[in-house]
């Protein structure tokens, strides 16, 4: 049986040694209807989507991100993440589209995002 420790223990090793640093950032509303973010520093792995995932409004400026519970966690940040937060990669913005957690044992071990722009 897999077990979800060594799961996100793999993927922590596996962003520690071939990952980005990057920000991931929650815009809430604070009075007079200013945008207050909430920063998260983690570790990602981001690849451009697949020819065949081009599909619709998705075009090649799109990626695919893949981050862990671990880093999500110890910054606090609140989950699940949502369509709207966004990720900062060297210093551009880009918009989460498509957030997917994937669970093993009713656990999330990996969390996966389209995110365009």
């Amino acid at each position: 049986m897999t077990d979800p420790d060594s799961l996100i223990a793999d993927l922590d090793a596996a962003l520690l040694d071939a990952g980005e640093d990057v920000v991931l950032r929650r815009l809430t509303l604070g009075p007079n209807s200013t945008q207050i973010p909430f920063d998260a520093d983690v570790r990602a792995s981001i690849r451009p989507l697949k020819a065949e995932e081009l599909v619709g409004q998705i075009d090649q400026t799109w990626s695919r991100v893949i981050l862990s519970p671990t880093d999500v966690n110890l910054a606090q940040f609140r989950l699940p993440i949502r369509k709207d937060d966004k990720i900062v990669q060297a210093g551009k913005v880009r918009n989460v589209e498509f957030p997917k957690h994937i669970r093993v044992q009713n656990v999330v071990v990996r969390i996966e995002l389209m995110v365009g722009g």
